[in-house]
């Protein structure tokens, strides 16, 4: 099969290598999409930064959708489609027994820690997989990692329904987080962008937009029930505390290696609440945005750029997310 394999910074080959083949208890999966996600991004440009060390080659991709080939425990018949679970705990340790496999000190993120999706076929644990509701298209699906992301830093909010919201940036994910959210019951979102195009993709899906980059507009609204922070550029943790009322929560959705800094006495004597949010389960968040998909709550077409062959992963994906800072998903069809 081709699969497209990451040996170190700026070094990601298309090549040929053997099909996996499923052990009893598994299942063999065809890839219909895999998004190119930022965490993608930065190991293209910088890694590795969350792969192993050692790891060398490894296939990456983690937001896929796939066609079961065959399932050795009957699970699912071939040819439906699923969502592969991607997060994976060692499962016997304190997290994975209150199943939050994704701060298990062993974790296994697929396509970051094993073979991933950016390839033709991949290897799957079927009881662990989320079933595409029919009618619900490959180019649809492929946002369930994503919007799965969005579930979960929203559900970090304690409580959404009649609440002001923010989120800051407007790519992929903060699209969905304010989509979400909006599902969810906030009574506002509003969202905050100094880029021109997402601005008016933003606010083709209904929400008010703002500029953070302006002093007026960032300080327009100041006294927001919750925040979600999906830029990760520097100084975003600040501005999130700055716009939060007292007592409000700010997820930080966006990350980057760093440091950030902020008035530690004003964040104390206003109690506010300050949450990181990573991973998703596959039977919580991951159903819940398949649901969403499915019952066109959660919009997606403006958010997918292009669909390219896995021989263009480099050039028309990587490469170009790199260089146009107007473009939001690009998906792979390992079958174009």
């Amino acid at each position: 099969m081709r699969a497209a394999l990451w040996y170190k910074a700026k070094d990601l080959r298309v090549e040929e290598i053997p099909t996996p083949v499923a052990p009893p208890g598994m299942a063999l999966v065809k890839i219909d999409r895999t998004g190119i996600c930022g965490t993608d991004l930065e190991e293209y440009l910088l890694g590795p930064v969350i792969i192993p060390a050692g790891m060398s080659p490894i296939i990456l991709g983690h937001e896929f959708v796939a066609t079961i080939v065959s399932d050795s425990t009957g699970t699912f018949a071939a040819g439906t489609m699923v969502i592969p679970d991607g997060v994976i705990g060692c499962g016997t340790c304190y997290q994975c027994q209150r199943h939050e496999e994704g701060r298990c000190p062993e974790l296994n993120v697929i396509g970051l820690q094993s073979n991933g999706g950016l390839a033709e076929f991949m290897i799957t644990d079927p009881k662990r997989c989320v079933p595409v509701p029919a009618g619900v298209s490959a180019d649809v699906a492929v946002f369930a990692e994503p919007t799965a992301v969005a579930v979960r830093a929203v559900n970090k909010i304690p409580n959404v329904p009649g609440t002001t919201v923010a989120v800051l940036g407007s790519g992929t994910v903060g699209i969905l987080c304010a989509q979400v959210a909006r599902a969810f019951g906030a009574q506002k979102v509003i969202v905050y962008e100094p880029n021109p195009v997402r601005q008016e993709v933003a606010r083709k899906l209904g929400f008010e937009v703002l500029n953070p980059l302006v002093e007026k507009e960032i300080s327009m609204y100041k006294e927001f029930d919750s925040v979600l922070e999906c830029s990760g550029v520097a100084g975003s943790t600040k501005t999130s505390l700055k716009i939060l009322r007292s007592g409000g929560t700010a997820v930080l959705v966006g990350f980057r290696p760093g440091d950030e800094s902020f008035d530690l006495l004003e964040f104390i004597l206003s109690e506010k609440h300050l949450v990181g949010t990573a991973a998703h389960m596959w039977d919580v968040d991951v159903s819940a945005a398949v649901g969403l998909l499915a019952n066109k709550i959660i919009e997606t077409g403006p958010l997918l750029t292009d669909v390219i062959s896995l021989a263009d992963v480099t050039t028309k994906g990587f490469d170009r997310l790199i260089s146009d800072k107007n473009a939001f998903k690009i998906a792979v069809n390992p079958t174009l």
